[in-house]
């Protein structure tokens, strides 16, 4: 019996060795890349594949199965020519723009580049569907339903539609057993649907007599956000102009971009990167939508996303930041009367994006959202705490946030408030604000718009992240602005 015993403590103590042995190399691997990596010198600019003049580039374009067209095509073109795409049609399908290499432009662009690529882009047409709900169970057959509870679906989903007025709770099982997914918006699910219900989103309404202007206006003013900075926060927001003072403007391959010149290494700091909460804006554009929406993005921009530490190596940091929120209003009549109510709340994190019922979230005087921006990296929550984002096992990138400073965007003076077509992709400035050509589609213009916010990226000799990600794109690259369809950046093809 002894023997036994001991048997099993000896076989212990050797598992014990062996993950501590392992745990080790993982330790020291990681300190190696660091330092290797501590060294790496990269190009700021990016300006590797500028054309020189006279030199000629090469325009790969993929048409994606739209109808009448070829399924790519090749041309060529000169130093900033002037390239016009065509608008597109795919049976089942909105066309919703262009993609140009990484940026979402319109027909008529300009091209730098001596390799770039453009790709059609298109959405499900959901105009066909008058119930609260649909389920894809592929990519033209859907199964519409009405609210209520559905205890037995069972449902291969491959995509699924929901009206803004309504919340959907799905579970994996039969009679609501099971795992449970919230879906709050269109085209956010795919998986096993074993059961289901669908619930009307509850929320006060405004009667207007039409949607002009000061009406945009005034809803921009009446459901904008408190923003929490968190209580360690070292890195707030700051203003356009304020970039354009700090920063160079520079033609990289995609247009022009704002970079830091003197940037020695990813720790590089000065004031400017800090902030200047006291005089900062947000940027916030009213949106009509389809048939029946009005979304409203507010956006913030803060000069530096400082990048989380795991095992001595920094995950994601950037010159320049733009996160957002949007609150999403549903038109509504009744008789002779147009009402608006809110229904949604878009909270951006990172490169994702979260979704949730306007009866779920906190708000001010009811008509605004609170939302959390994270330690440093600046994603926005609807709560605080620690909301962890990347999960890997081995690596866990988590978002920090609570209430440290409160910044209520309603308060004089704390907005920049634009109209926007999401159409034609042109806005301009409403109440006392000018509308401002960086937020242009005009990419290779002077005087246009700024494609990067901050520094090119680069990529260690030895890869497991970026050590330094490039600087962001502005809200004009974000489909809550620009996708007439959508407010979400998933594109489906």
């Amino acid at each position: 019996m002894k023997s036994k015993t001991k048997n099993k403590k000896s076989r212990k103590k050797a598992v014990l060795i062996i993950l501590s042995v392992i745990l080790c190399l993982i330790i020291i691997a990681l300190s190696v890349i660091g330092i290797i990596n501590s060294k790496y010198e990269y190009d700021p600019i990016g300006v590797s594949n500028t054309l020189s003049q006279g030199e000629t580039g090469v325009l790969n374009i993929n048409y994606n199965g739209a109808d009448g067209m070829p399924e790519t095509e090749q041309i060529t073109y000169s130093k900033l020519e002037t390239v016009t795409l065509p608008t597109l049609t795919k049976k089942g399908y909105h066309f919703a723009g262009w993609r140009v290499n990484w940026l979402h432009v319109g027909n008529e662009i300009k091209l730098n580049s001596k390799t770039a690529n453009a790709r059609a882009q298109f959405e499900k047409d959901y105009t066909a569907i008058s119930s609260p709900c649909a389920v894809y169970t592929n990519e033209f057959e859907y199964k519409e339903l009405s609210s209520g509870k559905y205890e037995s679906i069972n449902l291969e989903a491959t995509d699924m539609f929901v009206d803004g007025g309504y919340k959907v709770k799905v579970y994996s099982k039969e009679n609501f057993e099971g795992e449970e997914i919230a879906v709050y918006y269109s085209g956010m699910f795919s998986g096993f649907i074993g059961s289901m219900e669908i619930i009307p989103v509850e929320s006060n309404a405004t009667e207007i007599k039409s949607l002009t202007d000061d009406v945009k206006l005034s809803f921009l003013e009446k459901y904008a956000p408190r923003i929490w900075w968190d209580k360690d926060e070292e890195f707030f927001s700051s203003t356009i102009e304020n970039a354009d003072k700090n920063m160079e403007k520079a033609l990289t391959p995609y247009g022009y971009a704002y970079y830091i010149k003197e940037l020695d290494s990813p720790e590089y700091m000065n004031e400017y990167l800090h902030g200047d909460l006291e005089n900062s804006k947000a940027y916030a554009f009213a949106v009509e939508k389809e048939f029946k929406y009005l979304d409203l993005s507010y956006f913030v921009f803060t000069p530096y996303n400082k990048a989380k530490v795991v095992a001595g190596i920094q995950f994601g940091n950037h010159i320049g930041d733009w996160e957002h929120l949007t609150v999403r209003l549903m038109k509504e009549n009744e008789g002779n009367k147009t009402y608006y109510r809110p229904v949604l709340v878009d909270y951006s994190a990172h490169s994702f994006r979260n979704y949730v019922s306007w009866d779920e979230i906190e708000t001010v005087d009811e008509t605004h959202p609170v939302a959390y921006t994270a330690q440093g990296s600046h994603g926005m929550w609807k709560d605080g705490g620690s909301h962890v984002y990347v999960d890997a096992k081995i690596i866990k990138l988590t978002d920090e946030c609570s209430e440290g400073t409160a910044w209520d965007l309603w308060q004089k003076d704390q907005m920049e408030t634009y109209s926007y077509d999401a159409l034609s992709n042109t806005g301009k400035g409403i109440g006392t604000s000018k509308w401002n050509s960086v937020f242009d589609l005009n990419y290779c213009d002077e005087n246009g718009a700024i494609t990067r916010w901050g520094n090119t990226g680069w990529r260690p000799q030895i890869q497991i992240y970026p050590r330094l990600q490039s600087g962001p794109g502005g809200p004009q690259q974000k489909d809550c602005i620009t996708n007439y369809y959508v407010m979400n950046n998933k594109n489906i093809y």
